[in-house]
């Protein structure tokens, strides 16, 4: 009734229409429930299936809870049985402990009674390996089980408590005979006994005692070869013509010599003393190898005389005035009393101070990762093996071998920083032209200096002197070098080709204040200057490339901060060559001022001279003689070929898109200042078409792009008619450089084009 009330809701029951139209609605919806029970009742077949199929399922269900119940008491019953039964295993295992344990006991009675008996027969005869084994099973033996069973069977003929008392005492005595016994045969050098009792010592629980006693031996063998070596080398050095590289030489024997016993030795301590036990020999060596390289490092210094040398530097720089860095050494007149240092004399001295520092480098990564080795075999925890690895890097950090080295590194830097420096001022002094090149003999030599320090670093095996000696050379390009590219360039192009110069030039030279061989020399070091530039930022992006490749090479295992220090480092030589390109481009600039705006404005200026209003008679006439493209293109094409020779591939392409550019942006003023027919914008076409042709043939750079705008107005100038501009125009496109308005404005130069036309273009 309320559906009812709700669905005539709003019609007027007091007319015929609000009756009509609840009539309407009434029978709408009864006609939407008719269809609705229609539809429930079509289902009535599938809901009857579906309530017999669960009738049916009911049946199963009950049968699915009895099974289910089943399972669940033979689970229950299993799990019981299953506990009694691991609660027999329980008391099986513990009866088999006790068993085991009462086993332990009797092999150890029984291996006590032997042992006693045995060891003090070995000692009487001298079979000292034999009595290690008896001594080395006691000690493996638990001393309070022992004990205990002492009390158990206290009665018994062969008591425990005497065959332990006797054991102790056997171990005592066997252990001062072995240390007795070992030093004898260190007394008398015999190696083969001194290897004997060696492997005694571990049996005797004497590790630590037996490493050091033959460490100690072999580091006297080691001293008394050391000494012989070091008072021998130079004799053998000379001998085999290898003075420069004696004490290199006397280094690398003494470091092998040290690794040699670290290789040999290896598998015996292994064997005898267990794996993780070569740490403590390297600590042992360590101390003498210290002393044999501090030795060895004081007699190179006063043979070498490193500390004169040194002195003679620091003193050159504090007379230089400049002492926070060698960049600006100099030769001058005064400051005679200073004794400068010639640097081609410690050439040969840098090379032995890199080899001695290589090898020293080569022998600590030797040590460590053969203790990595032996650490990786040891039963430690990870931790345990972090923690000696640790040690082990703080030992050699610590080491007078570290601090000696540091020191060689040190005087390293300083001796190649003075000789790169030195040597690059050397040869900018020695600067030559030679007739036919290109470059000067500055740029060979600079660079194979620079080159060659580079390269010599990576042979000290230390990534913080390579990075330093980048650093050095970055900063010796940058002052030194660019210094005596920039002062030429600076000085500019010297030029007479303007009348006005040329004049002027001609006065000077009369009155005697340049000659013209001056001038030629001056045009000659310019372009010569300009092309050092140039290919010094080729040769340092071969630089850079090869020490990129080389450094990984000699240091796969860099860290990643010792990457980020090595790309700073390669930065700033990058940066260098970012210099030297801004710097040729400035020499380009000055070219373009000095000797290209005066040459090629006036010719392309000729352009406003000639006539572009032709008849049929006049166009015939133009083109049977010279014709202006023709004029132009003459001149340029041998202005470019007094330059072409010059100048390097690079430096000449970039004076070709100079003059490309010249040459478009006067044109362009020269044909707005022109008017035209439908002739003269036929011959400008051709015109541009041939000076792009000649353009894009003279260099192996695309032009095409500078002279797209200029293409564009030539394009425009030679149409028909107005009308035909749409199919060209593209406003949308990028290669499109002309706005509207200066198309417009293009259009207008043409003398039979109307203005009204021109304004009517949709653009």
């Amino acid at each position: 009734m309320l559906q009812l009330n709700s669905l005539v809701e709003g019609c007027d029951l007091n007319t015929h229409e609000g009756i009509d139209d609840a009539c309407r609605k009434v029978t709408c919806r009864e006609k939407e429930i008719d269809a609705r029970l229609e539809g429930i009742l079509s289902q009535q077949c599938q809901l009857e299936a579906k309530m017999r199929n669960i009738g049916l399922a009911l049946g199963s269900l009950s049968l699915v809870a009895d099974k289910s119940r089943n399972l669940s008491t033979m689970i229950e019953h299993t799990s019981q049985l299953a506990e009694n039964v691991s609660a027999k295993v329980r008391r099986l295992d513990e009866a088999r402990s006790r068993v085991s344990e009462c086993q332990q006991r009797v092999h150890d009675l029984i291996d006590l009674q032997l042992c006693s008996e045995g060891v003090m027969t070995a000692i009487k005869e001298e079979d000292f390996e034999k009595g290690a084994i008896h001594v080395n099973r006691f000690l493996s033996m638990d001393k309070n089980l022992l004990q205990k069973t002492a009390d158990d069977v206290s009665g018994s003929i062969i008591s425990v408590r005497k065959a332990v008392f006797t054991l102790e005492q056997a171990t005592t005595q066997i252990r001062q005979v072995v240390c007795q016994k070992f030093e004898d045969a260190v007394k008398k050098d015999d190696l083969a006994s001194v290897e004997r009792f060696f492997k005694i010592f571990p049996l005797l629980g004497m590790h630590d005692e037996g490493l050091e006693k033959f460490m100690t031996y072999i580091c006297s063998m080691l001293q008394v070869k050391a000494q012989k070596e070091l008072r021998s080398s130079m004799d053998i050095a000379k001998a085999e013509k290898r003075t420069t590289v004696a004490f290199s030489d006397t280094l690398t024997v003494l470091l092998e010599n040290i690794a040699r016993v670290v290789e040999v030795n290896q598998a015996i301590i292994e064997n005898c003393y267990g794996a993780g036990r070569l740490i403590q020999v390297v600590s042992i060596l360590q101390r003498e190898c210290d002393d044999e390289v501090v030795q060895l490092v004081q007699e190179f210094n006063r043979n070498r005389q490193i500390g004169k040398r040194v002195t003679q530097i620091n003193d050159y720089i504090k007379s230089s005035g400049n002492a926070s860095t060698l960049g600006h050494f100099r030769n001058t007149s005064g400051g005679g009393s200073v004794d400068k240092l010639n640097a081609k004399d410690i050439d040969a001295l840098i090379g032995e101070i890199t080899i001695i520092h290589s090898r020293a480098e080569l022998y600590v990564k030797f040590i460590k990762r053969r203790c990595a080795s032996d650490l990786e075999k040891s039963s430690l925890e990870p931790d345990a093996k972090e923690e000696k690895l640790k040690n082990l890097n703080e030992l050699i950090k610590k080491s007078r071998l570290s601090t000696q080295m540091q020191e060689v590194l040190g005087t390293y830097l300083l001796f190649e920083r003075y000789f790169m420096e030195e040597s690059v001022l050397k040869a900018i002094a020695l600067d030559n032209i030679e007739t036919g090149q290109q470059c000067s003999s500055m740029l060979d030599d600079v660079f194979f200096i620079i080159r060659k320090c580079i390269r010599r670093s990576n042979g000290t095996q230390s990534l913080d002197g390579v990075c330093a000696v980048i650093n050095n050379a970055a900063s010796c390009l940058e002052q030194d070098f660019m210094n005596a590219l920039k002062s030429p360039i600076k000085a500019g192009y010297p030029t007479g080709y303007i009348d006005l110069a040329q004049s002027a030039f001609q006065s000077s030279i009369q009155q005697g204040r340049l000659q013209t061989s001056d001038v030629d020399q001056a045009r000659t070091n310019f372009l010569t200057t300009l092309n050092n530039a140039d290919m010094s930022t080729e040769f340092i992006e071969t630089l850079w490339s090869m020490m990129t490749d080389e450094v990984k090479i000699n240091f796969p295992s860099m860290t990643q901060r010792e990457k980020e220090k090595l790309d700073s480092c390669l930065a700033g030589l990058k940066s260098v060559g970012d210099s030297l390109k801004a710097l040729v481009d400035f020499g380009l600039q000055q070219l373009r001022t000095s000797a290209i705006k005066p040459r090629i404005h006036p010719w392309v200026d000729q352009f406003i001279s000639h006539n572009h209003n032709l008849t049929e008679e006049e166009l015939a006439s133009y083109e049977a003689g010279e014709t202006y493209i023709q004029y132009l293109i003459v001149h340029v094409d041998g202005l470019l070929t007094v330059f072409k020779s010059a100048l390097t591939p690079r430096n000449y392409d970039a004076l070709v898109s100079i003059v490309t550019t010249e040459i478009t942006m006067r044109m362009e003023r020269a044909i707005k200042k022109s008017t035209f027919n439908r002739l003269g914008g036929l011959v400008l076409d051709q015109e541009v078409r041939a000076l792009t042709s000649f353009l894009t043939g003279a260099t192996s750079w695309s032009v095409r792009d500078k002279l797209a705008k200029l293409q564009q107005m030539a394009t425009i100038l030679n149409l028909e008619s107005v009308s035909e501009l749409p199919e060209y125009w593209d406003s949308s496109s990028a290669t499109w450089r002309l706005t509207p308005s200066e198309v417009r404005a293009i259009l207008a130069l043409r003398l039979d084009f109307k203005i009204d036309d021109i304004k009517k273009l949709k653009l």
